[in-house]
């Protein structure tokens, strides 16, 4: 019987003792919880008329709980302290203003800075270059033939302006080929080349003009002397400019030796004394 209530006491010691070491962990854990409490409660200074100083050490509840969030409380904050927030990034793009040379810092309109003149300048300007004008005309000399009385033939010199041009050789032989003008044929000129006559070629090589006639140069219903007559025409006419003193008389291109059935030499460059 005794045995059983030893046992039974054991258990019961046992017991007493495992709660007690659970209430103790729980103080443990607790304790914080049980001196905030107590400190909340003002259970000594009721009792007691007085508060332990490790008592009114502990930390209020609430700034226990801001420190394990990482906060400060807001009465506990430096003065100096600024919160800053992150900063969101700007998405919005303002357009950028053109610069502009008219407007200086201050936002008014400047007038464009004038060109200012040295004195000297002033004192003596630059006299504007005067404007050549060139001619659009030129004066040539074109030799015609007069018959007459007793039949003989002699050259007749006529002057007219041409519009100037590149080619003025081959304008003046184009002129005497047209034939005298009106006032030309009342004092008496003629002219012995045969009728549609064309210059197809005219060219100046070393002082010898290359004229090509067509093929009706070649025929004079005047003979011998309208052949020579012709000739003269063409020959006076091309050497009155400076730069040719003989003509080489071709044929559709060709070089021949003799004009006409008449037989009248054209073989080499006729120049002016060939005629004397």
């Amino acid at each position: 019987m005794s045995q059983k209530k030893t046992k039974k006491t054991g258990l019961s010691v046992l017991i007493v003792i495992a709660a007690l070491l659970i209430l103790a962990v729980i103080c443990i854990i607790k304790s914080g919880d049980i001196l905030q409490n107590l400190k909340e409660t003002s259970f000594f200074e009721k009792v007691f008329g007085t508060t332990p100083g490790f008592i009114k050490n502990i930390p209020d509840k609430e700034n226990t709980e801001q420190k394990d969030n990482g906060t400060l409380p807001a009465e506990t904050a430096p003065a100096d302290t600024v919160t800053v927030s992150p900063a969101q990034p700007d998405t919005t793009v303002q357009p950028a203003e053109p610069e502009s040379t008219d407007k200086n810092a201050a936002g008014t309109e400047q007038k464009p800075a004038e060109t200012v003149q040295p004195d000297s300048e002033k004192k003596n300007p630059v006299p504007a270059k005067k404007q050549v004008v060139i001619p659009s005309v030129m004066n040539v000399k074109l030799w015609f033939v007069q018959i007459d009385s007793d039949g003989s033939v002699s050259r007749r010199e006529v002057s007219r302006q041409l519009s100037k041009n590149s080619s003025p050789l081959a304008s003046a032989i184009d002129s005497l080929l047209a034939g005298p003008q009106l006032a030309e044929k009342n004092k008496g000129c003629m002219t012995l080349i045969p009728a549609g006559t064309k210059l197809l070629n005219a060219s100046v090589k070393n002082g010898v003009a290359l004229l090509s006639f067509s093929e009706e140069f070649e025929y004079n219903t005047y003979g011998v002397e309208g052949y020579l007559g012709q000739l003269q025409q063409i020959v006076y006419t091309a050497t009155a400019f400076s730069t040719v003193n003989s003509v080489q008389f071709l044929l559709d291109g060709q070089k021949k030796d003799y004009l006409g059935s008449e037989g009248v030499w054209i073989g080499s460059p006729l120049a002016r004394s060939s005629f004397r």
